[in-house]
């Protein structure tokens, strides 16, 4: 068993990494085995976790994370480890099994060798123990109290670095050590012992005026940076060298006069490497994976980052080599491959070039087979690390890959190179918003973004988390003083200038984009330009296929393609198992601009009636599968585009997915119709979603209510604009529909009504009925029967002149609904009849549950209890087979008010409990504004009389909300009974009082049957 935590928190055994799951259990085991063999206390373990912030569940979130710990070693064979006690826990560990005890042994025996004067023991003892960190130590684990031990270790890893390159001096060790320290030192510039050793090491190798010029630099360094002056030890080692003393070469050296010689000077090793940015931030799992898999046993390791240009692939390759360095003391090679340049560099170009830097005064091999052999030999058998930057394909880098083990690769790229056999590819994604903060606030300031924390959260959001952006708006922070951040925010608010604003000296996010649009075959760059014309948040292949006019395999390859360039990516699959596509949003408004400058006016429009007109053909065809029980809108005016059969068979396959997994971007379609002023395609697309993904049962109530606002206000703005009567009439039914779903009848007719007058002026007969449906149904919510069965009325006409048995089911059982009210039970009955044998001709099997739970609630009404129960339960059936989850509810709440009555209470409470759980997640009001009285009405049948008054007067708050006036009538009159039975007559009588004046005026029947 092997526990590591100088570098990535990992466990291993034979060989084989055991999975310990997220950072939140590594954090765990971390603290754990920093303290091994002592209790850790619960409290301490939630500090490792969650810093001073734990959730409230934390300790048994904490119990969690310990019992997947456990089971993850057991599954790999190893013992027991973690031991529980009282209030904590141990890591009872063996010996030598955590590489920071071994680390830290080998460093003692190392200073005991060196006490002793054994030098050259000492050096291996510290190089060994070196040998063990991977990488930064605790890596990955989140910013918690641990970071503070890693700091330590790191520390401590940095002190034996010196006391190890001490001790190869002292043993006359010095071959290689100049470089090794200049590079450290370019590291680390204020820690004095790196210095000291570096002037000692230069003195023997005669170079001493370089060496009093290190200490010259040093204490300039020092007095800039710390305000202080060198050390005593410094200032010693400057003061020996001026009088050239001979304790200085240490035993067995002798001190060198000559070293220009080329031929007698052995060629130091490269250290190439660039300094990487000083405001990198976050990437830390990012950071312990590379790291992780360059210090692995592999043949050669090889690493390709792979992302969008300004994602920060360099500063994280640059990170990673500095980090993992000491573990390549054969050197460091660096190489820019211009692989997004009109010019990239060729693989004999950049072998020439290395093989003269890796033997000076010699000429490179002439064929490229020849260099690669050369360069591989020069390699082999020893610890270089290689960063190829900005690779262009796979047959670039192949022959820059050393040959033997010992070497380790980085490469980035921003195309996938995923032809590379045996690399490891990290596609480097986006900055998460918290960790954008942080990049934001290292370049610009902590106090400037402090100042204004939500304006910065702007800025974040505008920039994607795109590193290269935030940088530059950090940059223009700190360079503008004057300016605020909100400022800043603002001046990137507008899309259109965006990209104008994201510039600063050579960065530029636009010049970063245009690299590699400008290296796309043609068929890519014109997909990218229709794509961002369109501005889709996300978007399917058959999307870019009707961009492109072209079929979706031929459009998936050229999809493809953007993705390996980085240029989109993949966000999941559609109903159709085809990935769904997006553009990162500064992208878009790249693609955006180069379409307005390469597309003519009249191929852009083209292209978006393509594109929404697919859209509008697959709505219409799935709203023909929606089952809404209701009478579709629609205005197409016959601008819907077929799509490919593939994509619409697939998505009839399941038309609820398609229309929740298609939701964003339809709304962005009527919104880009409207903002182009396609008014036809706008009313035609909102009014086809209105039918099918907002008025559908299951749909309606997951609340898309904003999603419907803002389709009808789009589109029926750009149909005002444009004069279209028609339009204008659909979108206010639509927004009629919408008030009704949401309970809000007044509004709705207030709309329905706007709508009534348009349709009758544009002479559309079927607008007109489906409007006079919609009102009736309204004012029957409100209690205003006479009205609703007028508006019925007239609607029934003009359906059976227009033929629509559908329709005229719909209103057939709406009006019997009306008539049940009433107490007029044989006109109901006929009604509900004649809609029930309408709907069963249609084949609508939601019809027909929504008039069988309409012909309980009429026999219920009549007293005929066992038959209402019967036929509440063929309609439950009916809608548990549609997975209707909102009529299911509905359907056990009014079976249950029948048990009530038959006497069966404990069915019944649970059948109601259960209702109003369902309704309550659902959001619908009104239904749980009905479950609440229905509930009262069991109290208070069952004798729990303050129970029954708090579930109704819940209830009648509800019905005042959603101005109802019958139901609250209604639960005034049970109310009534209630305040009877608690001996409170005077507010029975109100109650009742008011309930009988509510039923006079909306005539229903139970004025009649309560003696009015």
């Amino acid at each position: 068993m092997e526990l590591r935590l100088l570098g990535p928190v990992e466990v291993w055994s034979d060989g084989r990494q055991i999975p310990l799951g997220g950072a939140k259990p590594r954090a765990l085991l971390a603290a754990l085995l920093l303290d091994a063999r002592r209790m850790v206390t619960v409290e301490r373990l939630m500090e490792a976790i969650w810093q001073y912030d734990p959730p409230p569940t934390a300790r048994g979130v904490l119990q969690t994370y310990v019992a997947s710990l456990r089971r993850a070693f057991n599954a790999a064979g190893l013992p027991a480890v973690i031991v529980s006690h009282r209030v904590g826990y141990t890591a009872d560990i063996p010996a030598d099994a955590l590489d920071k005890d071994v680390f830290e042994r080998l460093v003692d025996q190392g200073r005991q060798a060196a006490r002793a004067g054994d030098y050259g023991k000492a050096a291996n003892s510290f190089k060994t123990a070196l040998a063990l960190w991977r990488g930064p130590a605790l890596a990955g684990i989140g910013d918690t109290f641990l970071r503070a031990e890693a700091a330590r270790l790191e520390e401590l890893r940095l002190t034996v670095m010196e006391e190890r390159i001490t001790a190869n001096l002292a043993a006359g060790q010095d071959e290689g050590l100049i470089e090794e320290l200049t590079e450290l030192i370019a590291m680390y510039p204020v820690r004095e012992r790196l210095r000291r050793d570096l002037m000692v090491a230069l003195y023997r190798a005669g170079r001493q005026a370089d060496a009093l010029a290190v200490y010259q630099q040093g204490r300039q360094v020092l007095i800039d940076e710390l305000g202080i002056e060198p050390g005593p030890e410094l200032r010693q080692a400057h003061e020996s060298i001026l009088q050239s003393d001979a304790a200085l070469l240490g035993a067995g050296s002798a001190r060198r006069t000559d070293p220009a010689r080329p031929s007698e000077t052995k060629v130091p090793p490269p250290r190439q490497l660039p300094s990487p940015p000083p405001d990198f931030t976050a990437r830390e799992a990012e950071l312990a994976e590379l790291c992780d898999r360059l210090t692995r046993p592999d043949a050669v390791p090889v690493c390709v980052i792979f992302g969008p240009g300004g994602v920060g692939k360099s500063a994280l390759a640059l990170r990673v080599a500095h980090e993992i360095a000491h573990l390549y003391p054969d050197g460091q090679l660096h190489v820019e491959l211009r692989g997004n340049t009109e010019a990239p560099a060729t693989p004999q170009e950049v072998l020439g070039r290395l093989l003269r830097e890796l033997e000076p005064g010699t000429s490179p091999p002439g064929t490229l087979e020849e260099c690669a052999a050369r360069y591989r030999t020069l390699l082999a058998d020893r610890r270089k690390l290689v960063v190829l930057e900005d690779a262009a394909a796979e047959r670039q880098v192949r022959p820059l890959l050393p040959g033997a083990p010992g070497c380790g690769v980085i490469v980035t790229s921003r195309n996938r190179l995923a032809g590379l056999a045996g690399a490891a590819v990290l596609d480097l994604g986006l900055l998460p918003n918290q960790d954008a903060l942080r990049l934001l606030e290292k370049v610009a300031g902590d106090e400037r973004v402090a100042a204004d924390p939500e304006a910065a959260r702007r800025i974040v959001r505008q920039c994607g988390g795109l590193p290269l952006a935030l940088r530059i708006c950090g940059a223009r922070l700190a360079s503008r003083r004057q300016w605020s951040v909100a400022r800043l925010a603002d001046r990137l608010a507008g899309e259109q200038r965006r990209l104008d604003e994201l510039a600063v000296g050579d960065q530029e996010v636009r010049a970063g984009i245009a690299l590699s649009y400008d290296l796309l075959p043609p068929e890519a760059r014109t997909a990218l330009r229709r794509l961002g014309l369109l501005g889709l948040p996300y978007f399917p292949v058959w999307v870019a296929a009707a961009a492109l006019e072209t079929g979706l395999d031929e459009a998936e390859e050229v999809l493809d393609h953007l993705v390996d360039t980085s240029l989109a990516s993949v966000m999941d699959s559609d109903a159709a198992g085809r990935a769904r596509y997006r553009l990162h949003d500064l992208i878009r408004l790249f693609a955006w601009e180069r379409a307005l400058v390469e597309e003519p006016e009249p191929a852009r429009t083209a292209v978006v009636r393509r594109v929404l007109g697919g859209w509008l053909w697959l709505v219409e065809r799935l709203s023909e599968a929606v089952p809404t029980g209701g009478i579709p809108m629609r205005a197409s005016f016959g601008l819907a585009r077929p799509v490919d059969p593939e994509v619409a068979r697939m998505a009839l396959a399941d038309p609820h997915g398609w229309f929740r997994g298609e939701e964003e971007a339809l709304i962005v379609a009527v919104e880009l119709a409207a903002a182009l002023d396609l008014d036809d395609i706008a009313v035609g697309l909102a009014a086809a979603l209105s039918s099918a993904a907002f008025e559908g049962s299951q749909y309606v109530f997951d609340n898309p209510f904003a999603a419907w606002h803002r389709t009808h206000e789009a589109a029926l703005a750009v149909a005002r604009r444009a004069d279209n009567a028609l339009g204008e009439a659909t979108l206010l039914a639509g927004l009629g529909h919408l008030y009704y779903e949401r309970d809000h009848y007044a509004e709705s007719r207030e709309y329905l009504g706007q709508a009534l007058s348009l349709f009758r002026s544009a002479q559309d007969i079927r607008g007109e009925a489906s409007t006079l449906t919609a009102l009736g149904a309204a004012c029957r919510e409100q209690g205003y029967l006479p009205e609703s069965l007028h508006f019925l009325d007239r609607a029934s006409r003009l359906w059976t002149d227009l033929a629509d048995p559908a329709a005229l089911a719909h209103v057939k059982r709406l009006a019997g609904s009306v008539h049940v009210e009433r107490g007029d039970y044989p006109a109901a009955w006929g009604e509900l009849n004649d809609a029930l044998s309408l709907y069963q001709e249609a084949g609508s099997r939601r019809g027909e549950g929504l008039t069988l739970r309409s012909m309980s609630l009429y026999h219920r009404a009549r007293g005929e209890l066992v038959r209402a129960e019967e036929l509440s339960e063929q309609a439950l059936a009916i809608f548990c087979d549609l997975g209707d989850r909102l009529m299911e509810a509905y359907c056990m709440r009014s079976m249950a008010k029948t048990r009530v009555r038959l006497g069966r209470f404990d069915v019944a409470r649970r059948n109601m409990e259960d209702a109003l759980a369902a309704i309550r997640a659902l959001n619908d009001r009104w239904g749980e504004a009905c479950t609440l009285r229905a509930l009262g009405e069991l109290d208070l049948a069952e004798g729990r009389l303050y129970q029954a008054k708090s579930r109704l007067t819940e209830s009648l708050a509800l019905w005042e909300t959603l101005r109802a006036a019958l139901f609250r009538a209604r639960t005034l009159r049970d109310l009534a009974q209630v305040h009877e039975a608690l001996g409170d007559d005077d507010a029975a009588k109100t109650a009742l009082a008011e309930a009988m004046e509510i039923f006079r005026l909306h005539e229903a029947r139970e004025y009649r049957e309560l003696g009015g």
